[in-house]
């Protein structure tokens, strides 16, 4: 009975295992797939704040074009408004204001030690020389409001920064500046690390003890680290070039489904190598940027879980199977305790001792029917040797 228990539970383990791992695999992918839709949606609220608190300033902005000391104000005012806006100015194209000169730039931003502090002044020609950098040459031809590559402002404090920005219009539809209100990306670091904190307390609680968490990223679509809790991997480091194939995972369609920002669902089939360790990615676009919500989970850390849960699933099926081995034995040591007694009886029998009395037997069952089928053949045996010796 012990060597067939221990046959069984491991062919229950078995099957525990199998169907745990598989159905944690399924729950914890979904988990961490909604949870980062979740810190996706914050996000893109955040950006459409910067949208807002812009876009409500395009029509003052372009009715207001021939007053342009109110700019700085208007400046501020954004800023103001929007709360996760570290700062704002606007970038006009060259010789646009000759009293101001070649260069006229508003500005206004937050002051690093306080917040709540909101400074501005009109940056001309010996503060910044715009006109030929990349972003703003390339955007006045493509001439529609974008949020723009990750950049470095070196203005008071170095910050990484993502800059929303739109063209504003003359009355005759001509491009005359660029209004670009920054988000800082440090603070989209502290957002990022706060979900992924806690989702492994309170929903990863043993993975978490082992060291196994999630990490959660924000990518431009070319792979570069948005956020990262290693600030020199901010803008220099590629997501892409740390992910690998595992088990037959195909990494190029990863990488170019990415590229083009088509959305990943909540697979937990594939896994990859992401810095040699088997993970989940799971990714999302944020909606009306090119940057990607990114969530990498190591596959151990669920399978932590699974590992657990079947555990203790087997541990409490075990026990139940071992109550029963014990409740069986000591039933089939009561019920055959008769047994030994009709076993001496027929002994004596053997020995030649027919009149040795049968022992009570209380069963209705098998053991009932052989202590009566052994005293009737006690008696026949009796009587034919009784006979055969007269």
């Amino acid at each position: 009975m012990l060597i067939w228990l221990a046959f069984l539970a491991i062919g229950i383990a078995g099957i525990i295992f199998y169907l745990e791992r598989k159905a944690t695999r399924e729950y914890y992918a979904e988990i961490y797939h909604t949870k980062m839709l979740v810190a996706n949606e914050y996000t893109r609220r955040v950006t459409s704040d910067v949208y807002v608190a812009v876009t409500n300033n395009i029509y003052y902005l372009e009715h207001n074009l021939d007053d342009p000391d109110s700019h700085k104000a208007t400046m501020e005012r954004i800023v103001k408004s929007g709360t996760r806006v570290r700062s704002c100015g606007i970038s006009f194209i060259a010789d646009y204001y000759p009293e101001k000169g070649h260069r006229f730039c508003p500005y206004a931003w937050r002051s690093a030690k306080d917040p709540d502090v909101i400074y501005s002044e009109n940056m001309g020609d010996a503060d910044l020389d715009y006109l030929h950098a990349d972003w703003f040459t390339n955007f006045l031809e493509s001439d529609s409001a974008i949020w723009s590559s990750p950049f470095y402002d070196s203005h008071e404090n170095p910050t990484p920064l993502s800059a929303y920005m739109v063209p504003i219009h003359d009355q005759t539809g001509s491009t005359v500046a660029v209004l670009g209100a920054d988000v800082s990306l440090d603070w989209l670091t502290g957002k990022l690390n706060e979900v992924d904190s806690t989702l492994n307390d309170n929903a990863m609680q043993l993975a978490s003890r082992l060291g196994l968490k999630s990490t959660s990223y924000i990518l431009y679509q070319d792979g570069r680290f948005i956020t990262n809790d290693d600030e020199e991997r901010i803008l220099k480091d590629n997501f892409f070039d740390h992910i690998e194939s595992h088990n037959g995972s195909d990494v190029e369609e990863l990488v170019s489904k990415m590229e083009a920002g088509i959305e990943r669902g909540n697979s937990y089939q594939d896994t990859y190598l992401v810095d040699g360790e088997e993970c989940f990615v799971f990714y999302t676009p944020i909606k009306y940027t090119k940057w990607l919500m990114v969530t990498v989970v190591p596959s151990h850390a669920i399978d932590a879980i699974g590992i657990y849960n079947g555990f203790t699933k087997f541990m409490i099926i075990f026990l139940i199977l071992l109550a029963v081995m014990v409740l069986v034995y000591f039933y089939i040591k009561i019920s055959v305790k008769p047994v030994k007694h009709l076993v001496k009886s027929v002994n004596d029998m053997a020995m030649g001792k027919f009149n040795t009395p049968m022992p009570e037997v209380k069963h209705n069952d098998e053991i009932g029917e052989l202590r009566d089928a052994i005293e009737k053949m006690q008696y026949t045996i009796s009587n034919h040797v009784e006979e055969a010796k007269k």
